[in-house]
């Protein structure tokens, strides 16, 4: 058990560790958004395709899967949002952006590298679907709300918001395996030749993507306050478990219930800092939750693994 945990950790810290050093002395911020390009619009979109079609058809049409991602996420979304914004009388952006961080796991870059050395290939269905919740619904909406607070919704709220999701179903890391899924639950065969080429494409989807993330730290702007350090614990601690509430009320069990708590247990999706950048709200503090859910994460993802062993 700790072996499993040491050996998919440790190497995830070195490339990391690796990113961030090669960001603070040889690459620049030109170069990370190209990287960042490569894997988010062709290494990823291949993997997950590859993923989906070798995904048994049974799993593809459990409705349970979806419900509990939809619930993981948006529950605690609003949940978030509703306090900081009516309870703790925070403006729209700064109630909007902090239930971003607060709930919004980096499925991507965390997610794909962490869950595919500890629970293999399958682990990217879940992930995808995982991540189709954010890509459809959290980007969209947290697009709106921080466009409204920022008295830009030109065109409406709903012309926003509309304009964001087109946007975000036209990305192939969303349309790639959404198209695998139809081919599935249409028994539709796929040449053993495409999957190994995709496959093959996809391969250095795992390493690349961490060493973007520490390009990524390597440019954030570090403000630790007491408040930054309690967002942190909530996502790694507080996101999982309302997950696990969810597994357990949805009837989920086996490597699903586990991959679906641990993917709530990411760090804070790299996303929210672009965002807060943007609406200049938050921005020291943003950069520095997503450093610091990743530095916790390497205590806390151990410790809900082992928590989760028995389900």
């Amino acid at each position: 058990m700790f072996d499993t945990i040491f050996t998919t950790l440790l190497p995830v810290a070195f490339v990391v560790l690796v990113g961030y050093f090669a960001g603070r002395n040889s690459f620049k911020v030109s170069d990370r958004t190209l990287l960042t390009k490569l894997v988010l619009d062709w290494l990823l979109p291949a993997l997950l395709f590859s993923g989906i079609v070798k995904t048994p058809r049974a799993d593809l049409l459990n409705y349970k899967i979806p419900l509990v991602f939809f619930v993981g996420l948006m529950v605690p979304y609003v949940t978030v949002l509703l306090v900081c914004r009516f309870v703790l009388r925070y403006d729209r952006k700064v109630a909007t952006l902090r239930a971003g961080l607060l709930t919004f796991p980096d499925m991507v870059f965390m997610g794909v590298p962490i869950l595919g050395q500890i629970f293999g290939p399958s682990s990217l269905y879940l992930i995808l679907i995982a991540n189709l919740i954010p890509s459809l619904i959290i980007i969209p909406l947290t697009t709106l709300l921080l466009s409204l607070g920022s008295g830009k919704d030109e065109g409406g709220g709903a012309g926003v918001f509309i304009k964001t999701l087109g946007k975000a179903t036209r990305e192939p890391k969303v349309w790639a395996p959404l198209l695998g899924i139809v081919l599935v639950a249409l028994n539709l065969h796929i040449p053993q030749f495409v999957i190994r080429s995709l496959d093959l494409m996809g391969q250095p989807t795992t390493g690349l993507s961490l060493f973007v993330v520490g390009l990524i730290l390597a440019e954030e702007k570090i403000r630790l306050t007491a408040l930054v350090t309690f967002d942190s614990l909530v996502k790694n601690l507080v996101h999982p478990a309302f997950m696990a509430v969810t597994v357990f009320a949805l009837g989920l069990s086996g490597v699903i219930a586990r991959e679906a708590i641990l993917l709530a247990a990411l760090p804070s999706a790299v996303l929210m800092s672009v965002f807060a950048e943007e609406h200049n709200t938050l921005t020291s503090e943003s950069s520095t939750a997503v450093l610091e859910t990743r530095i916790l994460s390497f205590a806390t993802i151990p410790v809900v693994f082992l928590l989760t062993r028995h389900f």
